[in-house]
């Protein structure tokens, strides 16, 4: 579908599957470097400059190395009443976070930066989602984590997966949910002329 120019242009700053399965689906050719960053969250920081952050630290670890190539890196998380749910690390866990989130709205922000460091160029920003998911039965909640698709997924869910049984609406970007906001990448790799 789209066309990089330089076929060595791109780095993905991630190991995430859901991110590179959006970049492969649209035809777009990159390579897939993680970086290695402490990913915690500072004391007083707000969430949208914490997700920011972290996708930017991403891409800073990685652009260092390859200063002549354009990065990308990206960070999505989960936010239900002003709190963020990462990955649950055991069954109770899952079972809090899908209890709260059943029947409810909540939020899905990605942070994103795409850099080239010999350019001295960056371009960042947050996407937000907002879903919807049902009113999950206990017993829904109990076959799903049974799947063990939850345990690294943000928030105990993947949309894309099993769990998309559960989301009712979504008002946003889809992908942004899934992990990347394809709309807003390809439109600024476009703009550069990196893509065609």
């Amino acid at each position: 579908m789209f066309q990089v120019k330089d076929e060595n242009a791109i780095v993905l700053a991630s190991e995430s599957t859901r991110r590179v399965d959006i970049l492969r689906t649209l035809g777009i050719s990159f390579s897939i470097i993680p970086p290695d960053i402490d990913e915690r969250r500072k004391k007083d920081e707000t969430i949208r400059d914490y997700v920011l952050r972290i996708a930017t630290e991403k891409a800073k670890k990685v652009g260092t190395h390859f200063p002549d190539k354009w990065v990308i890196g990206a960070d999505t998380i989960v936010v239900h009443k002003g709190k963020v749910l990462g990955k649950p690390k055991s069954e109770d866990e899952a079972t809090e976070m899908l209890t709260a989130l059943r029947g409810k709205w909540h939020k899905v922000l990605t942070g994103y930066c795409i850099l080239n460091i010999s350019k001295q160029a960056s371009y960042q920003d947050v996407v937000e989602t907002k879903v919807f998911i049902k009113d999950l039965t206990d017993e829904e909640i109990r076959r799903y984590i049974k799947t063990s698709e939850p345990f690294d997924k943000a928030g105990s869910y993947a949309v894309q997966g099993k769990g998309g049984f559960m989301v009712k609406e979504i008002k946003g970007s889809y992908s942004n949910v899934v992990g990347l906001p394809i709309c807003e990448i390809t439109d600024i790799l476009l703009s550069l002329g990196i893509l065609s």
